[in-house]
């Protein structure tokens, strides 16, 4: 049992960042809308600035990586309920 439960965040890591980065993305373009009341900029576009594009991917990336980590530490946290054991190295928990 041991061995299944360190595996598990493995196993359920490509749809914890395939559903974060798709969360992330709406999430950043309905913030772009809240903020600029407009869609955010895309590189299909052909009249796009340089500036609004890099901001808009700042956004994106931004809420991606912050699901992905409340998502992964979510998951481990489950496993530690569990199993009793963390899976993942261990540290100071600073």
């Amino acid at each position: 049992m041991f061995r299944t439960m360190q595996s598990l965040p493995s196993a359920l890591a490509f749809p914890i960042i395939l559903g974060a980065g798709i969360l992330g993305q709406k999430l950043a373009a309905k913030l772009w809308n809240q903020v600029f009341d407009e869609d955010p900029p895309d590189t299909s576009q052909e009249d796009v600035r340089l500036v609004p594009l890099l901001g808009a991917a700042v956004i994106e990336g931004t809420m991606y990586k912050l699901l992905r980590m409340l998502a992964d530490r979510a998951l481990r946290q489950g496993v530690l309920k569990l199993s009793g054991t963390w899976p993942g190295p261990t540290g100071a928990g600073e």
